[in-house]
């Protein structure tokens, strides 16, 4: 028997963000499933595609993920080779992250299911209603100048 969630609840700004955030990682696990990359994962690709090199605290503190959270991330994907630690040069204790030739691979091929998954929750929304949609999330989550 389903419960009907009461207005209270339905109508708040909170609950409507965390479902259609929980929406979109179902979308992302169906279409991306024969891939087997998680949605943490396609953000550090993403994020190592953008910076040719980064450490691990640094893509923790941009994904706003826990450090042991990232170690195990780029553990999972040194092991499949789609990243690869590295000494730094600037500082030989330290590692630095960067994407293989199989991770830039893995995300070209990634991006038409990532497309279908965002174009399949974003349907009921039209062309305009999506950028503004965007546009808005953008700017609740600029950080305060």
């Amino acid at each position: 028997m389903s419960v009907r969630l009461p207005d209270s609840i339905r109508a708040r700004l909170p609950y409507l963000l965390s479902r259609a955030y929980q929406r979109q990682l179902v979308l992302f696990a169906e279409h991306t499933r024969e891939l087997d990359v998680s949605g943490r994962e396609y953000a550090v690709m993403l994020l190592l595609e953008a910076h040719e090199r980064l450490w691990q605290s640094q893509i923790a503190e941009a994904l706003g993920l826990d450090r042991t959270t990232v170690t195990y991330l780029v553990d999972a994907m040194e092991k499949r080779g789609l990243a690869a630690r590295q000494r730094d040069p600037a500082d030989r204790r330290a590692h630095v992250i960067a994407l293989t030739a199989a991770g830039t691979a893995l995300l070209a091929e990634l991006a038409p299911a990532v497309r279908a998954a965002r174009d399949e929750l974003l349907a009921p929304l039209s062309e305009p209603e999506q950028e503004q949609l965007r546009d808005l999330l953008i700017r609740l989550n600029q950080e305060p100048v």
